[in-house]
């Protein structure tokens, strides 16, 4: 099963320029930037742990667009944030402590 594969390790995340690409068989279907760095992900991870994704996607596809694209200005912690929220979001096992976080959130 496609889905079963979908996020199940660290390298399936390929970063190509200012984007990050989830590697798998199934093509992206959102793009969410962040700053200057493009995200090409697939909407059901996200969907499914974060209700903050959830909420950007439905306006997001209010607008008609066949591929989804959410922009994200103001998250503390900026691209590098939002990298490992996602990788959260796809099950990839993180080790979040206090110092490694307060360093993503300050350096924005």
């Amino acid at each position: 099963m496609a889905c079963m594969k979908l996020g199940s390790k660290s390298d399936a995340f390929q970063r190509q320029g200012q984007a990050w690409f989830c590697t798998t068989v199934l093509p992206s279907d959102i793009v969410v930037e962040v700053g200057e760095m493009s995200f090409h992900l697939h909407k059901f991870p996200l969907l499914s742990r974060s209700g903050v994704m959830e909420r950007r996607t439905a306006e997001a596809s209010k607008e008609g667009d066949d591929k989804c694209l959410i922009e994200i200005s103001d998250l503390p912690g900026g691209d590098k944030m939002f990298e490992l929220v996602t990788k959260f979001c796809y099950g990839v096992k993180l080790e979040l402590t206090a110092s490694n976080m307060s360093v993503k959130l300050c350096k924005h």
